[in-house]
């Protein structure tokens, strides 16, 4: 009986292990990332793309800003 769970048990780790590999998508299929990104908002993730998309418009946004801001504070300095 402990043989049986034995090779039993390594059967279902090595599916496992097996199910946890690379998808097709990850492994490339040839499209571009902007393709890609279309694809994505075609998709049923739309709302969720588009979230994204406004997300990094902000970041950008903040990041522009800040940088700003830290020229305005080197500059005032150097007076």
């Amino acid at each position: 009986m402990r043989k049986f769970l034995a090779v039993a048990m390594a059967v279902i780790l090595i599916g496992a292990s097996s199910a946890c590999g690379p998808s097709q998508t990850s492994q490339g299929d040839g499209r571009t990332e902007a393709e890609r990104q279309q694809a994505l908002r075609d998709s049923a993730f739309r709302s969720t793309a588009e979230a994204l998309d406004r997300v990094r418009g902000v970041e950008q946004l903040q990041r522009d800003r800040q940088r700003e801001l830290d020229e305005a504070i080197e500059g005032s300095g150097r007076r």
